[in-house]
């Protein structure tokens, strides 16, 4: 999500480009001085340089900003992205950042993961609704995003397999094909449960929200909402991005078969078909344990 700083220095950044006209040069020189800004920040709170991974999506964000702003084939372009070296930085970060992972797997109860998912969307349909408990829980037992639950997804029912849901909507693609994409998604209780809660958030929420003025609107209360709500073995909080590791996880358990590789599985249930398996190696954060093991 971007922060008002952020946001301020890219309209700069954007008019200034734009006062430049046809000027190359100068356009070329006021996009690698903005480049070199962005790699030399520090975190306030830390006085570290942030992540390349964090880099990354920021100059996405400019990017996609230009595109929205002076064109898709925009000059700048060609000067404002990671360079070939970034690249190697930022994918030896991305392996660094897997093998750490994947030594350090977290314990979590699946029978509990999922009661909690169900008690939290009980509570909210039955007794005191509330919109982030409703979207946290959801994406507890479907494993999509929270912008996808939030707004942008379609879920209906899986006339083929009842303890299925059909979605489409998937965002994090500029692949207009994949994101109209219909799959089937597993979902670990009942998916009238899910289904019934997603269309009291379509009532309370616009469908037509951007991504991040649903961040800024509800992003903190889903997140604070998840770490109150769900945790692994070890009674450390599970954030909304690591949901989707959970569901994975949970998914595999309740549903995997020795035909089919768990990064398969994990490929297939996320929503990652078209791309290849690297992406999905990134979701293995946890393994199941049984309520006998703690």
């Amino acid at each position: 999500m971007l922060t008002p700083a952020d946001r301020e220095h890219i309209e700069d950044f954007v008019e200034r480009i734009r006062a430049a006209g046809g000027d190359k040069q100068k356009v070329r020189m006021i996009a690698l001085s903005e480049l070199s800004r962005v790699h030399r920040r520090k975190n306030p709170n830390t006085g570290d340089f942030y992540h390349p991974t964090t880099n990354r999506s920021l100059i996405t964000e400019y990017r996609n900003i230009i595109r929205d702003e002076l064109g898709e084939n925009a000059p700048v372009l060609e000067t404002f992205r990671y360079s070939t070296a970034r690249v190697a930085e930022y994918r030896q970060h991305q392996q660094e950042q897997r093998e750490a992972q994947h030594h350090n797997q977290r314990p979590l109860n699946a029978q509990e993961h999922v009661e909690r998912a169900v008690t939290l969307l009980n509570y909210t349909n039955t007794l005191r609704w509330s919109t982030a408990a409703a979207i946290a829980g959801v994406v507890a037992l479907t494993g999509r995003r929270p912008y996808e639950v939030g707004c942008v997804g379609f879920f209906s029912p899986d006339p083929a397999d009842p303890a299925r849901i059909l979605f489409s909507g998937q965002t994090k693609t500029r692949d207009d094909e994949r994101a109209a994409a219909v799959y089937s998604v597993p979902v670990l209780a009942e998916p009238k449960l899910v289904l019934k809660t997603v269309g009291r958030i379509r009532e309370q929420v616009d469908p037509a929200m951007e991504n991040k003025v649903y961040s800024q609107r509800f992003g903190k209360e889903v997140g604070n909402q998840a770490k109150r709500t769900f945790r692994d073995a070890n009674e450390d909080p599970i954030i909304p991005r690591e949901l989707r590791e959970a569901y994975a996880a949970v998914a595999y358990h309740q549903l995997g078969n020795r035909e089919i590789s768990e990064v398969q599985f994990y490929n297939e249930v996320l929503g990652h078909q078209g791309t290849d398996l690297n992406t999905s190696l990134f979701y293995f954060a946890f393994y199941v344990i049984s309520g006998s093991d703690v």
